[in-house]
């Protein structure tokens, strides 16, 4: 690995680096179930039950989303359009955005179930912050910025963080350069003295570098051909750390 000035700051992706994500199917049905009044599910459009409505949206939304990202890569959607835009294509009319607004809600919490936290990537940011580096995570993330704020304190890990930025807040992905810049803004540091962990080449890697920052590909993560920084497990970080606080 490359030597580096001592870090002030050490930023993390969130999907694939710090969590793993599995889609959760029967969190997902229970919430379609308990949204069977809210839907109104009207039989001449949908047959099936509320708990198969509610898999079938969050499918759909899936892929409503990659569309627009695929189309505009730095741009970040417009969920909440493109939320009701699913829900109308399923149910055959337009919802009102209160309603729309409360079914993406129910869904995107239920999501939690199938969010994991690495054991190990909780582990070193523990210890970052033990070594008195302020903290911060960055993520492509189109869904509302207080739902991805809740899900955080449910997994237990806003408490570590001294900056936290999603790309729906925004409104432009990594690697745009906005997105860094807004991150190094909110932790108050200059990107020289920040190193940044991911698990996404583009996104992460190429991104924050011409950020000004000091990029780590995080453990078992794709490698592009090259030189490639990349750590070979997340107990190597905190060592990292220290030899160049020391060097």
């Amino acid at each position: 690995m490359t030597s580096a000035a001592s870090p002030r700051g050490l930023c993390f992706d969130y999907g694939k680096t710090l969590v793993q994500f599995a889609r959760p199917e029967n969190a997902i049905a229970a919430a379609g179930t308990r949204l069977a009044d809210e839907l109104s599910l009207d039989p001449s459009r949908w047959s099936g039950t509320a708990a198969e409505f509610a898999l079938s949206l969050d499918h759909l939304l899936e892929e409503l989303i990659g569309s627009g990202q695929k189309a505009d890569p730095w741009r970040e959607v417009d969920f909440r359009a493109i939320h009701r835009q699913a829900l109308c294509q399923l149910q055959g009319s337009w919802p009102s955005f209160e309603t729309s607004d409360r079914v993406a809600a129910a869904i995107q919490r239920a999501w939690v179930e199938g969010v994991e936290v690495v054991p190990e990537a909780r582990l070193s940011l523990i210890a970052a912050r033990a070594m008195g580096l302020r903290t911060g995570l960055c993520s492509n993330a189109p869904f509302p910025p207080d739902l991805m704020y809740e899900q955080l304190e449910r997994l237990d890990l806003r408490q570590y963080f001294d900056a936290v930025l999603f790309s729906s807040e925004i409104g432009w992905r990594k690697p745009d350069p906005r997105i860094f810049a807004e991150l190094l803004t909110r932790l108050g540091l200059p990107a020289t003295s920040v190193w940044f962990v991911g698990d996404e080449w583009e996104a992460d890697i190429e991104g924050s570098r011409s950020a000004g920052m000091r990029a780590i590909l995080a453990p078992a993560a794709a490698v592009p051909p090259g030189e490639v920084e990349q750590l070979s497990r997340w107990a190597d970080l905190p060592s990292l750390l220290e030899q160049a606080a020391i060097s």
